[in-house]
Parts: structure tokens; C-alpha cells; sequence
């Protein structure tokens, strides 16, 4: 009777080997790659639902991997010789030494474990230094592949998604030389929203001025000159506020009539997507688009060694010593203590390690905006699933999510009608539809109503 299970799992793994040699796209989605993993270090159960809530608690296959041992021991069905190896394969893939990480598997083990190691190895310790050329090249060749091997099933399509994926770097490449990028948002100020919410509210009152300055800003809103200077900057960071003239953006409009407060999840979301997504904002943008999801989990001291190493040499050492700390507390202090904590998008284990964690419950046309801004940035009408989730800056890499989760996400949106998903010819690609840019899905989000193709104010909403 205890045969019958064991030999349907047995086929079951080998069929997943098989898959795997043979280079089928379904073998290298990250819960199909953890599932297989798993199989090697736990015996006699089905492993898929384990790997399912792996990459539904951590977000993605590389923060399984990094995520601290003590998080591992969490889920259950994750015992001692599991975890160990989950932890040896990122050491195996990190390729060098550090003192960043070290192994505490000291807890007891799981009848299902199979016996793959006598001693628990406490010894080496991951590697979580910046190795910028050498890191993002391996990681771009390898993201690269598992984007043909998902999408790219003919050869009619390859030199299509070429030309997509060509047009898209170039015009990543571009705008990159073109953007100053700046270092301090907070100017050592938290995100106090309420007296974020006072520079918006006068903002909005004075809707109709071409710019605002800095002396009327003082005069009516209470606050310091350098409160101002930051709240302004962290506004701008957000996409809510244009830069140098202190007056709303129209999606700042929309946030500051609706949402004043940023309280609204959708509001967070967006403003997350803009702030993290935007190159401009450096120590923002690296947190959300390589550091959680290239390095193993850190402590904040960790970050800030992280980010000195990073940026040696293209700012003087007291700038280092002096800012890096504020950059780094602003951001950890806005997603752990802050409004954008709803998110629940930045963890700390308990070790005071952080490490993030996959947002899926999106607002669908909060989701559709951010498709539609990135695409529109990036001059695209069309764009591959796989290369999107790929790409920095965009919703998916900035929510920590892969493409097989992106692509879910996707099929909601094109069952709404809001864009296209062609999946016939072998193809896997978002298409725009003509007349429709972010602003007709945010405010049509915020006016509880469907979407409409023009912009223009009128007295029956902000965006008819």
C-alpha cells in the first residue's frame, strides 16, 4: 500500500529530470526550477506545493536562494537538509566568500530529508559584494536565456523579439546617458506624509500657476525651508511633483485630489512603481532592481557597505560616509515603518536581515497604468512578457516578479480589454492599444469608472 504513492512520485521526479535535460520551456519557470531542487533533498512527499509557497512568500527563485535560513525554517515541509542545500546552491552561484551571510541550520531535521549531508556546513558564507560588469553580465546572459527558452518556441518569431529586445535596449541605453541621477531624495528627512500632504494640498490650490516658489511654499505651509527642499524632492521622486517649478504633475493631480494622504494601496503602489522604477532615483532604484533581487539578504549596515563599495569613486568619501546612511534609513523606514509598509513589500527576518517579498495583489488598472507608462518611456507599443519582467524600471522587476507571474497578471489585463496579450504564432508579447496612456487607467481607477481615450479635464472628473 505505501508502494503505490512512492513509485506515482518517483515518475513524477523523473519526468521533471527529463523535462529539465530536454530543455522545455516549462522546466525553467522558478517554481518548476525549486520544485526540481527540492526533489533532491526531500523524499516521499510532492514538493510542488512547498516550492509554490517558496515563490509566493519570497517572490522569486533568487530570493528563495538568499533568503535567511531562519525565514527558510518557516515553511513548513523545509527542514534541515532542504534548506542546507537551497543554501549551497546560492553559495555555488554567488562564486566567492563573504562575511556578509553565514548558515545557522541548527535546527532539527524532517522525517521527509534525505540524508545528503552528514555535518551541517557552518563555514563558508555567501559573497554579497558588488561585482558590477562581471554579476549583471552572467545575470543578463542568464535571464536572456530562460526569456527565449519561455517565449520563443519558433524560429519565425526570434528575430521579431530580436528586434523588441534591440529596440528596447537602445532606448533603455539612451535615456540612461541622457538622465542625471540623483543621489539624495530625503536630504536626511523620513516620509512624513502629512506634511507631505501640505505641500500637495497648497500645490493643488494654486493648480492653474506655472511655478511656485520656494518663499510662497514657506509663507503658506509652516514648514522649514529644508523640510520643504526634502518633501519636494521625495514628491518628485514619486512622479508627483515636476521638478525645479514646484507645481503637480497631472498624475500629482489626480494622487493629491483623490488620495491626499497616500493612504489607498493602489496610491502606494504606484507611487512605489514611479519612485523605484525611476533611474534617476539612485539609491531607490538599485534597492528594488539589483540589490534584493541579486544579493543575498543583508543587514542595514550590510546595505550601506553595499552601496559605499558601489559607488567608490564617483562621490568623495565624506559625501559617502555622510549621505549613503540617510539613503538607506529613508527607504528601509518608508517600506517598514511608513505608509508604503501596506505594500509588505520589504521584510526583516529575524536576524535583521531584509529581503523582499512578491506583490501580486495588484489594482488592475493601477497595473495597466504602470505597463503603459513604462512602455510609453521606453517609445514601445509592443514588448516581450519575458523581457519587461527582465528589465529594470519596469512594474515587474520593481514588485519582484518573475514571468511566469508577470504573465499571469497579464492574462487579467487582457481579459479586461485594456491591452492585448498575443500568445497565437508562438508569440508572447503586450500590445498597447492606440488612444489609451497611463493617465486614462489612473484616473479612471480613482473615478471608479472604465477607462476612456482622451485626457482632458472636465467638470465630470479630472481626466474625461
Amino acid at each position: 500500500m505505501n508502494e503505490k504513492p512512492e513509485r506515482k512520485n518517483k515518475g513524477h521526479r523523473e519526468r521533471l529530470r527529463k523535462r529539465f535535460l530536454a530543455k522545455a520551456s516549462e522546466a525553467y519557470t522558478d517554481e518548476a526550477l525549486l520544485e526540481l531542487l527540492l526533489t533532491f533533498a526531500i523524499g516521499r512527499k510532492d514538493v510542488k506545493p512547498i516550492a509554490q509557497e517558496l515563490v509566493e512568500i519570497f517572490g522569486s527563485l533568487e530570493q528563495v536562494l538568499s533568503a535567511p535560513p531562519d525565514e527558510l525554517y518557516k515553511v513548513k515541509g523545509l527542514g534541515q537538509i532542504s534548506i542546507t542545500l537551497l543554501k549551497v546552491v546560492n553559495f555555488i552561484k554567488s562564486g566567492a566568500l563573504s562575511s556578509e551571510t553565514s548558515f545557522p541550520l541548527t535546527k532539527g531535521g524532517d522525517t521527509n530529508q534525505l540524508p545528503l549531508f552528514e555535518d551541517t556546513p557552518n563555514g563558508p558564507k555567501l559573497k554579497s559584494s558588488f561585482q558590477v560588469l562581471t554579476n549583471t553580465k552572467l545575470e543578463k546572459q542568464k535571464t536572456n536565456s530562460t526569456a527565449e527558452k519561455l517565449s520563443i518556441k519558433g524560429n519565425s518569431n526570434k528575430s521579431k523579439e530580436s528586434r523588441v529586445r534591440s529596440k528596447l535596449s537602445k532606448k533603455k541605453t539612451e535615456s540612461v546617458k541622457k538622465i542625471r541621477r540623483k543621489f539624495q531624495i530625503s536630504n536626511g528627512y523620513l516620509l512624513d506624509v502629512d506634511q507631505l500632504a501640505r505641500i500637495l494640498h497648497f500645490m493643488l490650490e494654486k493648480i492653474d500657476a506655472r511655478k511656485i516658489s520656494r518663499k510662497l511654499l514657506l509663507e503658506n505651509t509652516g514648514l522649514a525651508n529644508r523640510q520643504i527642499e526634502s518633501l519636494v524632492s521625495m514628491g518628485t521622486a514619486m512622479g508627483l511633483v515636476k521638478p525645479n517649478v514646484q507645481v503637480l504633475t497631472p498624475i500629482g493631480l489626480i494622487i493629491a485630489t483623490y488620495d491626499i494622504f497616500l493612504e489607498n494601496p493602489a496610491t502606494l503602489e504606484w507611487c512605489h512603481y514611479k519612485a523605484a522604477g525611476s533611474y534617476q532615483n539612485l539609491i531607490w532604484f538599485e534597492v528594488f532592481n539589483h540589490l534584493l533581487s541579486e544579493e543575498s539578504a543583508m543587514t542595514q549596515e550590510g546595505w550601506q557597505r553595499y552601496f559605499r563599495n558601489k559607488l567608490k569613486g564617483q562621490y568623495t568619501d565624506k559625501t559617502l560616509k555622510d549621505h549613503v546612511h540617510q539613503e538607506i534609513r529613508f527607504v528601509i523606514d518608508a517600506y517598514t515603518e511608513r505608509n508604503f509598509k501596506k505594500l509588505e513589500l520589504l521584510q526583516r527576518s529575524t536576524d535583521a536581515r531584509f529581503y523582499r517579498r512578491r506583490y501580486s495583489n495588484f489594482s488592475p488598472l493601477i497595473l495597466t497604468a504602470m505597463i503603459y507608462d513604462f512602455c510609453a518611456r521606453n517609445e514601445l507599443q509592443l514588448s516581450q512578457v519575458s523581457e519587461m519582467a527582465a528589465t529594470p524600471g519596469s512594474p515587474a522587476k520593481v514588485f519582484g516578479l518573475d514571468a511566469a507571474s508577470f504573465r499571469q497578471q497579464i492574462e487579467g489585463l487582457h481579459d479586461h480589454g485594456w491591452l492585448r496579450y498575443e500568445t497565437t504564432h508562438n508569440l508572447d508579447q503586450i500590445r498597447l492599444k492606440p488612444g489609451l496612456s497611463a493617465i486614462s487607467f489612473l484616473s479612471a481607477h480613482f473615478e471608479d469608472r472604465e477607462p476612456r481615450e482622451d485626457s482632458k479635464q472636465s467638470p465630470g472628473g479630472i481626466f474625461q
